[in-house]
């Protein structure tokens, strides 16, 4: 991901979280049902996305400038946005509709530009270990203490559709839908990342998947003030998947995410990885 993640795109109505977060009564929102319907498989799973130089020194950044070594490589930013925003279709007039969430450090919220703050179109969680009972949110994101306290909440505020069948499989005129939780994205930074590589199996934040772009040409590992970098992959315990399951997971067409891509004489590619165990 760029720190500047600055496309537009229409906005997640911050409101609607902001009232669910701010709710005096405490009480979860109520769960959504829908006649015959079935959640979608990866539904609540934890992945991780990031861009990188090659293995083995997966660098991702630089401390002093708080940002990334190489060039803005549009099409990889598009990739992120798209992917983190995709959702499962629901039904004309569903009482639900989904959103992806993404679950960020501090550094990271505070690096994005404010008039792009919350990322669009997606439920944002802010982890930092000031963040209590108290802290505000300034536009509808979630503030944590920790990437388990994170995923504990959205869970709870925005419960999966659950299966009815007699009531509550449409929304009544005029009704706003209610947002159910798809995918939880870890977007950074390093120190976020690292914690939610080491998270245990039992862990309900578990990670079991990672979208990585590959920076390859030119080596920028070796760019003066290079020092932040993402926690090694073991290959003992991930396996690198090919592009028909890097599309199955993303939902991107082949074209976009084959081979070797090449923009601003920035060569890079696409690729995954999932816990083998």
């Amino acid at each position: 991901m760029s720190p500047d993640d600055i496309h537009t795109f229409p906005n997640f109505p911050p409101q609607q979280l902001l009232n669910y977060y701010n709710s005096t009564t405490h009480q979860n929102p109520p769960t959504p049902t829908i006649k015959n319907y079935q959640p979608p498989s990866m539904s609540h799973t934890v992945i991780a996305i990031v861009a990188s130089t090659p293995r083995p020194t997966l660098a991702i950044g630089r401390s002093l400038k708080n940002d990334m070594p190489w060039p803005r490589i549009k099409s990889e930013m598009s990739y992120f946005h798209r992917v983190t925003r995709r959702v499962p279709p629901v039904p004309t007039n569903s009482p639900f509709k989904y959103s992806n969430a993404v679950i960020m450090g501090r550094k990271t919220w505070d690096s994005l530009p404010s008039k792009h703050r919350p990322l669009p179109g997606r439920i944002n969680v802010v982890v930092s270990r000031t963040a209590s009972s108290s802290t505000t949110p300034t536009s509808g994101e979630l503030w944590v203490r920790d990437i388990e306290e994170g995923v504990r909440l959205l869970k709870q505020k925005f419960p999966v559709p659950t299966v009815s069948s007699s009531e509550g499989s449409s929304l009544p005129d005029g009704g706003e839908p209610v947002v159910a939780l798809d995918k939880i994205f870890i977007i950074g930074g390093a120190e976020i990342y690292r914690l939610a590589m080491e998270l245990p199996k039992t862990s309900e934040a578990y990670l079991t998947c990672i979208l990585h772009s590959t920076i390859l040409q030119p080596d920028y590992s070796s760019e003066e003030g290079v020092d932040v970098f993402f926690p090694a992959i073991d290959e003992n315990q991930w396996t690198k998947g090919g592009v028909d399951r890097l599309i199955e997971v993303t939902g991107e067409e082949l074209e976009k995410v084959e081979g070797i891509q090449e923009e601003e004489d920035v060569k890079f590619e696409f690729g995954i990885w999932e816990r083998s165990s």
